[in-house]
C-alpha cells in the first residue's frame, strides 16, 4: 500500500506521522528533539534516524512504499539546516520524494486543515507564520529570545522578574508576583533571585517557566500582573496583525490559528487576545489547531506527490 509520512521535528519531541492517500492516519511514533538549532545535529539525527526506523523501517509498511516525505523542522529557512536534514533523511535510506520545510507552515497546515489561514504559537518562544491559498507565506517573529520572541513564556518571565526587582528597588509598584516568585523558585530574599538566574545552568525554558505565575496573580486582581497580561496581549496581536495585513486577510473569512502555552492555557492572555482579534477583525475566527504539526506535514506530502522531483533532490518552502 502506498502511503505519505509527515514528520514534526519539535524542540522536545519528534512525531511521525503516516497517512494513506486519503489523509487517514495510519500510525504514528514519537522520539526526541530534533531542533538542530538547540539540540545540535547529533540529537537531531539520533531522534529523527528513529522515527523513520520505528515508522517506515521495522514497520509492516516498508520504506519502498513511501511515495512521499514532508518534514517540519525549526530553521528551515536556512540552507545550512535543510542541507543537514536532507542529509539526515537520506542517510535512512530513504530515496523518495522529500519536501523540507519550516516547521511553523506544517503546524500551520495541520491547524488549519490545509485552508489558508494564519498560524500564532506562543509557547517558551513566539513566531506567527500566514499562508494563502494561492502559496504565498508571511513569517513574523520568531527571531529568537535575544532579538525577538515577543509575547512568549520567555519574554512573560522576564516581565515578571523584572517587575518583582523594580518593586525590591523603590522603582515599580508592589505585586503578589514578589511572593509567588520567591515560594516558585524556593527561595527568601528578592538578592537570592539574581545568584539563582545568573547561574550557567539556567536556561531560556528556567526563564518561559515563570510565566505560569500570572494566572493566579491575576485572578487576585494585581495590577502588575494584569499589566504584563495587557502588553503580552498587544504584543502577540501585532504579531497577528501585520501578517493578516500582508496577506490581505483583514476582510476574509480566515482562521487564525492559536498554539503554545501562553496563548491556550494562560486564561487572561487568551482571553484578551481573542477579544482584540474579534474588535478589530470581526470576520476571523480565533480557534485551536484542528491537527497537529506532523499530520499538516502528511498533508503536504500528499500535495507535493505530483510536484517534487524523485530521487535526491528536495524542495524547501519557509
Amino acid at each position: 500500500m502506498d502511503y505519505v509520512v509527515g514528520i514534526d521535528g519539535g524542540g522536545t519531541k519528534t512525531k511521525l506521522t503516516i497517512c494513506d492517500l486519503d489523509g487517514n492516519i495510519i500510525y504514528s511514533t514519537v522520539s526526541g528533539p530534533s531542533n538542530i538549532l538547540s539540540s545540535g545535529f547529533d540529537i537531531a539525527k539520533e531522534s529523527i534516524s528513529q522515527v523513520i526506523k520505528e515508522g517506515m523501517i521495522e514497520s509492516k509498511y516498508g520504506m519502498d512504499n513511501c511515495v512521499s516525505l514532508c518534514i517540519g523542522v525549526a530553521g528551515a529557512a536556512r540552507e545550512e539546516i535543510k542541507k543537514q536534514i536532507h542529509q539526515i533523511v537520506r542517510d535512512t535510506g530513504y530515496k523518495g520524494k522529500l519536501i523540507i520545510t519550516h516547521d511553523a507552515e506544517t503546524a500551520l497546515v495541520g491547524g488549519t486543515g490545509g485552508d489558508e489561514g494564519v498560524l500564532i504559537i506562543a509557547g517558551t518562544g513566539a513566531i506567527c507564520f500566514g499562508k494563502t491559498k494561492e502559496g504565498r507565506v508571511h513569517r513574523v517573529s520568531g527571531w529568537g529570545h535575544i532579538i525577538g520572541d515577543e509575547g512568549s513564556a520567555y519574554s512573560v518571565g522576564v516581565k515578571v522578574l523584572n517587575a518583582v526587582m523594580k518593586a525590591y528597588d523603590g522603582r515599580g509598584r508592589q505585586t503578589i508576583l514578589t511572593k509567588n516568585l520567591l515560594d516558585y523558585l524556593d527561595i527568601k530574599s528578592e538578592e537570592e533571585i539574581i545568584n539563582l538566574i545568573y547561574k550557567d545552568s539556567i536556561t531560556k525554558q528556567h526563564i518561559a517557566s515563570i510565566a505560569i505565575l500570572i494566572d493566579g496573580a491575576c485572578q487576585l486582581g494585581d495590577e502588575v500582573a494584569l499589566e504584563i497580561v495587557s502588553q503580552t496581549v498587544d504584543e502577540l496581536y501585532e504579531c497577528a496583525e501585520a501578517c493578516i495585513r500582508k496577506l490581505n486577510f483583514a476582510d476574509k473569512s480566515i482562521k487564525v490559528i492559536i498554539n503554545g502555552g501562553v496563548l491556550v492555557k494562560n486564561t487572561y492572555i487568551n482571553k484578551g487576545f481573542r477579544d482584540k482579534m474579534k474588535d478589530n477583525y470581526p470576520l476571523i475566527e480565533v480557534t485551536t489547531m484542528i491537527h497537529d504539526a506532523a499530520y499538516g506535514a502528511a498533508i503536504m506530502a500528499i500535495e507535493n506527490i505530483d510536484k517534487t522531483s524523485g530521487g535526491g533532490s528536495y524542495n524547501a518552502k519557509h
